[in-house]
């Protein structure tokens, strides 16, 4: 039964933390909404991403705590955008980067701190013959893409459909719901394959022979590679002649300091790495073969590939930040704490859910490592209303928590009071669900997902542009306001 998604009324029972007061914060988030698209830099920190009643705008941060302009004090696990691996303005980095702030941070040739940095990582990573660095996730994923392409002399890409991002550019934004701006024509060189299903890629190249130039994908997310999955993925690029490429944002570092597929013992010819890489810091790294980022080089005769040449590739404050990240990760054993740190807080909440009687409604999905808590309908599916209902709660007793990014920061104090918040939250949804109140017990709208066609949509895929959408009240054709 399909469930209509209905606009939550402007009062609402008040959550019982005693975070409540975020007035600066709204104030101030009205004028940015009118000097800033969507008022932010970073569509999943985006309003319409939390509860009304949550912060708006962060004022600092430190260790695993952030402060939000009103001066409300929260626990941080979603780290921004899971780029932090030790935790906010660590002090190891920050010396790192304020020493090499005193000693320039860009100059007219290369420095030579890119060309230490290269010589760490070619050592650290297995995968890496070479490097290349960027500044994002999207600047590295986009460059191996190009690469690819002009290596296989080959248009197609394959992507993997269960993870939900890959860049910022063209060849991925034009494969979501949200792509206004992109040429069909750019769009439709995409194609998709199915995690843990070699046969869906197989099909793949059964339908589109000698054309699929890269295949790009996260080595593992929230479920375990099956049935040698990943081994067959490398079998399969090789006989095909693709360029096989992990997308190590999220899973480097994590699940461990090389990257994923190194715990699985199974080498993409290129790996994209970024985010808590450089705890936070502006940086990524394209790694991989060197017959495949030459072409990007000087030492070939074959047709050039513009490859990464932006002014602050070579900024040297994000360089140093990696090289102090890494070492600290290292000299801490940082990857064993993300992972004992992890299994404490899963297993708190699975422990919780079951105490609470909403097990059927608070999941804990993923590994160790690497969790992420959702809020569902009995049958799995996400419920935006009881999620934003949670949310609110959790929040107003100084929990920010909207994904997990566990860091050398994050101890036991932070695990205990997180359970308690938790606690708050699981047992107010448990009144909501009992007296059929969901929608009626948080203030304003529900979360919306980020790639949807139209502001108002409560859905990705869009029942105004797709018939065999389900048709929501979000579908109506009744105004501009959509």
């Amino acid at each position: 039964m399909t469930h209509v998604m209905t606009e939550a009324p402007q009062t609402a029972p008040e959550p019982s933390g005693p975070v409540r007061d975020f007035q600066k914060g709204d104030a101030i988030n009205e004028r940015f909404h009118e000097i800033v698209p969507a008022a932010t830099h970073t569509y999943s920190k985006g309003e319409d991403q939390f509860p009304k009643r949550s912060p708006k705008l962060i004022a600092r941060a430190q260790g695993a705590y952030c402060w939000d302009v009103d001066g409300n004090k929260f626990i941080d696990w979603a780290m921004g955008n899971r780029v932090m691996v030790l935790g906010h303005a660590y002090p190891a980095v920050n010396e790192a980067v304020k020493r090499q702030i005193e000693l320039g941070v860009n100059f007219t040739r290369p420095g030579i701190l890119e060309y230490e940095l290269a010589e760490y990582l070619v050592d650290l990573l297995p995968v890496a013959e070479m490097v290349k660095f960027g500044k994002n996730g999207s600047d590295v994923t986009t460059a191996a893409i190009k690469l690819a392409r002009a290596y296989t002399n080959r248009k197609l890409v394959a992507v993997c459909q269960e993870h939900p991002f890959f860049s910022i550019h063209d060849w991925f934004i034009g494969t979501t719901n949200m792509a206004a701006g992109v040429p069909s024509e750019v769009a439709k060189l995409t194609v998709r394959f199915n995690y843990n299903d070699v046969s869906s890629l197989q099909a793949l190249y059964d339908r589109y022979p000698g054309q699929i130039a890269a295949v790009i994908l996260e080595p593992v997310k929230n479920d375990e590679p099956r049935n040698n999955f990943l081994q067959n993925l490398r079998e399969i690029t090789k006989r095909e002649g693709s360029v096989l490429i992990f997308d190590e944002m999220i899973s480097g570092l994590k699940f461990d300091l090389r990257g994923a597929h190194h715990r699985w013992n199974v080498y993409p010819d290129l790996a994209c790495y970024g985010k808590a890489m450089s705890n936070g810091y502006s940086f990524s790294c394209l790694a991989g073969r060197k017959d495949i980022l030459e072409l990007g080089g000087l030492k070939h005769d074959k047709e050039r590939v513009f490859l990464l040449s932006q002014t602050h590739t070579s900024e040297t404050v994000g360089l140093a930040a990696c090289r102090a990240t890494l070492d600290e990760y290292q000299l801490k054993n940082v990857g064993d704490h993300i992972w004992s740190q992890g299994a404490k807080l899963v297993s708190g909440v699975r422990e919780l859910a079951r105490a609470e009687g909403v097990a059927d409604h608070v999941r804990v999905i993923g590994f160790d490592c690497n969790p992420h808590i959702l809020v569902t309908r009995a049958d799995g599916t996400f419920w935006p209303e009881l999620h934003t209902s949670f949310h609110e709660e959790v929040i107003s007793w100084g929990v920010l928590i909207p994904w997990i990014t566990i860091t050398y920061s994050h101890g036991a104090e932070e695990i205990a009071r997180t359970l308690e918040a938790l606690q708050h939250g699981m047992r107010k949804i448990r009144r909501a669900l009992d007296d059929g109140s969901v929608e009626r017990s948080f203030l304003g709208d529900a979360v919306k997902p980020v790639f949807r066609p139209f502001n108002r949509c409560c859905q990705s895929k869009c029942g105004r542009l797709h018939t065999d959408a389900p048709r929501l009240a979000c579908c109506t054709d009744d105004g501009d306001d959509a």
